[in-house]
């Protein structure tokens, strides 16, 4: 690791050893309804319950211990591309760039939602009777504030948030640390699906990676602020050739 910067809290760790926690107390919730003489004796239901945790904290865990190996050796300088340290100049121009592409974003969704409302809640008022509509109107009416409250409110948050990250960038070949946040696209139906150097809406790397959950693939993207004398176009060549298909 390049002693002239700080080393990096391996959140990756702490949350890790959270999960093992849970795990170690998963089997013993799982053991428990099996000894007799005590309150708990029989009781399956807790048993499957305490299985399904102790299942998901054992996967989860072992998710984080991997990622906090990795970022082990991101900080050691294991296939490091860059390291570097973002001045408080480039931190306000990549939380305001984020910021504004966040509130434009939710205000495009609650246009949609605006009007997916409308389109919902006029219909059903009709099939409703009088005494039923105050209600309807109410409940649909508050879930249009709460979703309406939230877009207003996590663009600042995450504003103040990066502003307060602790500025460090440091990009590998598969992995990468940003400003406090881990990502890494080393894990099965994961990837690199972009990397170019960019001068919008500040000099520097957008890199994009996708990933597969549950939920079906997923893109990432981040946009790297760097110094205007440093060339990012070896680190992406880098990247372009590190992460070929």
């Amino acid at each position: 690791m390049n002693e002239k910067f700080p080393p990096l809290k391996n959140k990756q760790r702490s949350t890790a050893r959270t999960f093992k926690v849970l795990t170690l107390l998963g089997v013993i919730l799982v053991i428990v309804p099996n000894v007799k003489g005590h309150p708990l004796s029989g009781a399956w239901a807790l048993a499957f319950l305490a299985a399904f945790v102790t299942i998901t904290s054992f996967v989860v865990a072992l998710i984080f211990s991997r990622r906090a190996k990795k970022m082990d050796r991101l900080q050691t300088g294991e296939n490091l591309l860059v390291h570097l340290e973002m001045t408080e100049e480039m931190k306000k121009q990549y939380a305001t760039t984020l910021h504004d592409e966040s509130r434009a974003k939710n205000k495009a969704v609650m246009w949609v939602i605006g009007v997916l409302f409308v389109l919902i809640t006029i219909p059903f008022l009709f099939f409703l009777e009088k005494d039923e509509i105050g209600g309807f109107v109410l409940i649909m009416g508050s879930i249009l504030f709460i979703v309406f409250a939230a877009s207003k409110f996590f663009p600042g948050y995450y504003y103040r948030k990066n502003m307060k990250g602790d500025s460090q960038i440091l990009i590998g070949e598969k992995y990468a640390w940003f400003n406090g946040y881990f990502h890494n696209w080393d894990y099965p139906l994961s990837g690199l699906s972009k990397v170019k150097a960019i001068k919008k809406p500040f000099h520097g790397i957008y890199l994009a990676y996708y990933y597969t959950d549950l939920t079906w693939r997923h893109v990432h993207e981040i946009k790297f602020p760097l110094p205007e004398d440093f060339d990012p176009k070896p680190i992406v060549e880098r990247l372009r050739n590190s992460n070929k298909k």
